[in-house]
């Protein structure tokens, strides 16, 4: 349970100072069990301050008395006897005594067997402490335990109390310091009833507070041993009484917080043993024990649990001035209000890009409509051409349009006119496309080919025909020339296009989006450098006689700053350029380099880590370099999004590349929580997302991507619990394979 006095530890140096490299023999006293909390801090920092601050090594020889629980004289004489054997060859530097009991027993053995070796005590109270004996070479602490400051804060934080009530163990040790206690706590007697529920037996124990009443608090010291003779150890008898009543407990000792007290002025038992271990250091380096004051220990400190607080439904503004508030958990906002505030304007600029986008989609799904409709609606010309190019039917549209006044070269070229020769008289006039026109219908006719299609732009206007020529199986020869007019198309066309490359483009600019602040701090730094050492040469070269190679030195730093912005813009422009899809040799791992440089602040922003395990010599894949990038993109990006939720520190995507059975593998892996799904194949359905924003397109369009390049894409569970992302392409042989 809740150990108090029970501790000290010290560390002594003989008469003559050790050389700070010297072995150094600290012998400790205990009295009570070393595995409890109280000890288990005390001894765990005092050991961690000597060895830090000692540069030689030391030795801690550490010795249970257990006087708590065995406190006669037989068993007293029997110790001195066992440590007189045991130590009589030994002569430890500093000797170290945790409480008084103890003290009197390793005053006794030092005279035996260590006389000159400083004494290093810890006492239970400030009288006990002033009251030793005189002896040289001993000096020592003493814990303050604030009883009554701890009640007082007590009743300030729950001022309906009227009844306050004491317990504490039967050991000799407690007994001993059972009046002290109350005595202290005598101020109150005034204003609460002061309820004594200290050395009973367990049961009654808890029959008693069982049957204390809403206004009552309990004040909890430690409990070795009940009424009944039975012994405890560390926190066994505190965790039972705390169960038999829902009263808040208050106590003076640190180790109960966070174990189910309130708080109160506690000694916190670390910072007893860092004290102690300072000392030790003293003493270590030949300061006089004699000339160490005795004082208390700087371990005091007004400390309470939050979420006791918050059981009894105590305001923190009750606290008294100054006061600790531990195992505070902090709201949902505390924790992410920058990212909430930062997702809640994302999501407002995606919500009117994508409805901004929809409305544009649909303008240009109505205007690919009417082009349809417009197409559909054109009427074809058509005509039968002999072996020689004459002509000699045409259908109606034709001779209409023959008599109108057809554009282009057919103007006027009726039935029994030569088709070829109005293509040829075209073409000696400077028509560019009469030409493919004439090798189209010539092919035709003689043979090599059986049809073929053209589109012909008629030369000075903005007017398409889509010539189709096919050849008869007549014995003469000769084709079937039809003409469309397909101005129209052309048009709807070039406007889709360039519809598609601007929803293309925008959508590119959207991802990128995303990564816009750590882009530009990437820009920025280097462009600061190229400003820098711009105005460093522009003074340099004012002066009377520059200095040429300080100047040099300025514009090789300025023509590194830009080559590294250039970079940053070089790897923006690979993902952000408009063009149809290539085919040529890629390299998956500077694709994967690349992608994770455009993200890597991206990253830093969000407190995650990109490991890169690219495989050396990795085959080439075949394929389009930017459409490869976008797919390592949304695998990184997504990783990235799945870890976001993780603490700090674990927020890690690890991007490999590997050989694999004659493919070559990309692996993103994250150590997110996304591995928990039953279905890793919904992560690549159409407009299935985890997130609160975007339309759960990317996986879908990576995979097929990966289609398209001969690979697949799929998601598996990785080994630290989140999703690895595994991208196979077929690999190119090297020329050495082949």
């Amino acid at each position: 349970m809740l150990l108090i006095a029970t501790f000290a530890i010290a560390f002594g140096a003989p008469a003559p100072a050790l050389a700070d490299n010297a072995p150094a023999q600290v012998l400790v006293f205990q009295s009570d069990d070393p595995t409890a909390p109280a000890m288990s801090s005390i001894t765990g920092e005092l050991r961690e301050s000597v060895r830090v601050g000692w540069s030689g090594p030391v030795t801690f020889k550490l010795e249970f008395l257990d006087l708590s629980w065995f406190d006669t004289p037989d068993y007293a004489r029997e110790l001195r006897r066992f440590y007189r054997a045991k130590y009589s060859s030994y002569h430890p530097g500093v000797i170290v005594a945790l409480r008084l009991d103890v003290l009197r027993v390793v005053l006794d053995l030092r005279r035996e067997l260590w006389s000159g070796v400083p004494v290093l005590f810890l006492s239970e109270d400030r009288s006990a402490a002033l009251a030793v004996p005189a002896a040289p070479d001993v000096t020592g602490i003493w814990l303050d335990y604030a009883w009554l400051r701890t009640a007082e804060s007590a009743l300030r934080l729950l001022p309906d109390t009227r009844e306050v009530a004491l317990v504490m163990g039967a050991s000799p040790w407690e007994r001993a310091r059972h009046d002290g206690i109350a005595r202290d706590l005598g101020p109150l007697a005034d204003r609460v009833a002061l309820l004594d529920l200290a050395r009973l037996p367990l049961a009654e124990l808890d029959r008693r507070l069982a049957a204390l009443p809403e206004n009552a608090i309990v004040l909890f010291d430690t409990f070795y041993m009940d009424g009944a003779g039975d012994r405890f150890v560390g926190l066994q008898a505190f965790e039972r009484v705390r169960a038999q009543t829902q009263r808040p407990f208050f106590s003076v000792h640190g180790v109960g917080l966070g174990k189910g007290i309130v708080g109160g002025e506690i000694v916190d038992y670390r910072r007893v043993g860092r004290d102690l271990g300072g000392l030790t250091l003293r003493l270590l380096g030949g300061e006089s024990a004699t000339s160490i004051p005795i004082r208390a220990a700087d371990a005091n400190a007004l400390a309470f649990d939050a979420r006791e607080l918050a059981l009894f439904r105590i305001p923190e503004d009750r606290l008294p001035p100054g006061a600790e508030v531990h195992f505070r958990v902090p709201s949902f906002w505390d924790l992410y209000r920058r990212w909430a505030a930062g997702a809640a304007i994302a999501v407002t600029l995606q919500t009117t890009l994508i409805a901004g986008l929809v409305i544009e989609r649909r303008r240009r799904g109505r205007a690919q409509a009417m082009s349809d409709a417009v197409l559909a609606s054109m009427v074809g010309f058509v005509a039968v051409v002999d072996k020689t190019g004459v002509m000699h039917r045409t259908n109606r549209a034709w001779a209409r349009a023959s008599r109108a006044g057809a554009p282009g070269p057919l103007d006027r070229v009726a039935e029994g006119e030569s088709y070829l020769g109005a293509f040829r008289r075209a073409a000696a006039a400077g028509d560019a496309g009469a030409g493919r026109v004439i090798e189209l219908v010539e092919g035709v006719l003689a043979g090599r080919d059986v049809e073929g299609t053209v589109e012909y732009r008629h030369d000075g206007a903005e007017r398409w025909t889509e010539v189709r020529a096919r050849r008869l199986s007549w014995k003469d020869g000769g084709a079937v020339v039809s003409h469309f007019d397909v101005t129209g198309r052309k048009r709807a066309e070039s406007q889709a296009r360039e519809s598609l490359s601007a929803l293309s483009h925008l959508n590119r600019v959207a991802a990128m989006g995303e990564l816009a602040s750590s882009i530009a701090h990437e820009i920025n730094q280097p462009l600061s450098a190229v400003l820098t050492s711009a105005q460093a040469a522009e003074i340099l070269l004012r002066r009377a006689a520059p200095d040429v190679a300080q100047v040099s030195a300025a514009v090789e730093e300025i023509v590194a700053g830009a080559r590294r912005a250039g970079q940053v813009i070089r790897r923006m422009r690979v993902l952000l350029k408009k063009g149809e899809a290539q085919r040529e040799r890629c390299d998956l791992n500077e694709a994967a380099r690349e992608v994770a440089q455009l993200v890597g602040n991206d990253a830093l922003l969000r407190g995650a880590t990109i490991a890169l395990e690219l495989a050396p010599d990795l085959p080439a894949v075949r394929g389009d370099a930017v459409q490869l990038q976008q797919v390592a993109l949304n695998l990184i990006s997504n990783a990235l999004d799945a870890v976001s939720g993780r603490p700090y520190g674990d927020r890690r995507v690890i991007v490999r590349t590997a050989r694999a059975d004659g493919r070559v593998a990309l692996v993103v892996e994250d150590s997110g929580e996304g591995g928990a799904m039953d279905d890793l194949e919904r992560f690549f359905e159409p407009f299935f997302t985890t997130k609160s924003e975007g339309l759960g397109l990317g996986l879908c369009i990576s995979r097929s991507i990966a289609a398209a390049h001969g690979g697949r894409l799929w998601a598996e569970r990785a080994p630290a619990g989140g999703v690895a992302a595994r991208l196979e392409l077929p690999g190119e042989a090297a020329p050495e394979e082949r």
